[in-house]
């Protein structure tokens, strides 16, 4: 009820910028989080078995934990980074950080999971991107572990350095279309080094961009 709440109030009030950031946030989860819910859908169903989805129906557990871990993160994150959600009840946006931060670990290390157990074909994942999605993953899981312990102490900043950098890994599929998008409409989807090189890229760009961020915050505090 709060979250409907600070909902219909915070929609009264568009005039102001701070919804932008959620927006933009959500815009950037909605093709990932498409391709879950179909992908969830097909397993429930009970798809027909092909190549491409093979992993999925003989394993389905990480895949279903990462989903639905990785959507909760990535919706219920983009409110936590409004200053007027934090603004509106500071208890909402505790509660609502520790269930967003349970379920990033939960896609975080699901992700590792499907990384080394799943065979997946060289084109779609060589070493680079074998190497990077598990590095990712650590790293996300660490971030929310060390955020959330900063939150226990109280230090707030640290605490917000940390989960930006987290949400910056966990949006990396949402960058990874952007980036994939136009490179498949041109010329085709990309295969092998290539792949790898964009894929990994998006985690790159985005953790450039929580860097700039928190450095932006550290100096205006």
């Amino acid at each position: 009820m709060h979250l409907v709440s600070f909902a219909s109030r915070h929609m009264s009030s568009l005039s102001s910028t701070t919804w932008r950031l959620p927006a933009a946030l959500l815009l950037l989860s909605l093709v990932p989080l498409a391709a879950g819910a179909v992908r969830l859908v097909g397993l429930a169903t009970g798809t027909a078995l092909t190549v491409d989805n093979a992993r999925f129906l003989v394993t389905p557990l990480p895949v279903v934990l990462h989903i639905v871990g990785a959507t909760l993160f990535c919706l219920l994150g983009a409110f936590q980074f409004d200053s007027a959600f934090r603004g509106y009840s500071p208890v909402l946006h505790r509660n609502v950080g520790r269930v967003a931060g349970v379920c990033g670990i939960m896609a975080a290390l699901s992700g590792l999971w499907m990384t080394v157990a799943y065979p997946i074909p060289k084109a779609l994942q060589g070493d680079l991107l074998y190497a990077a999605r598990v590095l990712v993953a650590i790293s996300m899981a660490l971030a929310i572990g060390v955020s959330f312990r900063a939150a226990l102490r109280r230090r707030f900043v640290q605490h917000r350095a940390w989960m930006v950098r987290a949400y910056a890994l966990g949006q990396g599929a949402g960058t990874q279309v952007l980036i994939l998008l136009p490179v498949t409409l041109i010329a085709g989807e990309p295969t092998y080094l290539l792949r790898d090189l964009l894929m990994v890229s998006a985690w790159g760009l985005n953790l450039l961009i929580a860097e700039r961020i928190v450095l932006r915050r550290l100096s205006s505090a």
